[in-house]
């Protein structure tokens, strides 16, 4: 097992992607703790409690929902800093508890890959990547619309070519 989170060796492409698809499934704990935590905020807004939600018909559902949406439009960074500063520190320890690994083992896999590819280079290629993707994610959040398209369509191609590729190392020990 720590094999698969150590920064060594190498792997092939059809590894990579399958690494690549497992860290896609290590995400699920992850969106799971994301909708508890706001499924408990919304609640606490309410004013009621999970055991009390069965009882919440449709309308009162739809009433609370549009009131939220209004109060969130009005002012977002005063919701959004209520909501934070009502949560308890268990859920930020659980976040941080599935987002470390799940973002190590990406890093090394990506690691892994690049050192396949560019073996005499793979240090300055790694951070050259690293960089270039946190410039696209950026640029694309920012201006959005076509670019984040475009910011996308280069981040798939960067990846298809990290799958396809073939290696000059005949035996991958990743």
């Amino acid at each position: 097992m720590k094999k698969f989170f150590q920064f060594n060796d190498t792997i092939s492409g059809k590894t990579f992607l399958l690494r690549t698809l497992f860290t896609i499934v290590m995400t699920i704990p992850l969106i799971i703790i994301i909708f508890s935590w706001w499924t408990t905020v919304f609640f606490d807004e309410m004013g009621i409690s999970i055991s009390e939600a069965r009882s919440i018909d449709q309308s009162s559902a739809n009433k609370f929902g549009e009131e939220l949406g209004q109060k969130i439009a009005k002012d977002p960074i005063k919701y959004f800093k209520d909501a934070l500063s009502n949560t308890s520190i268990l859920w930020y320890v659980s976040f941080l508890l599935f987002l470390i690994p799940l973002i190590w083992f990406g890093l090394a896999t990506y690691y892994k890959r690049i050192s396949s590819i560019f073996h005499s280079n793979r240090i300055k290629m790694f951070f050259l990547l690293v960089i270039v993707e946190i410039t696209l994610d950026i640029f694309a959040l920012y201006f959005g619309g076509i670019s984040f398209w475009i910011c996308y369509f280069i981040s798939l191609i960067i990846f298809l070519f990290l799958v396809i590729y073939n290696s000059p190392i005949g035996e991958h020990n990743g």
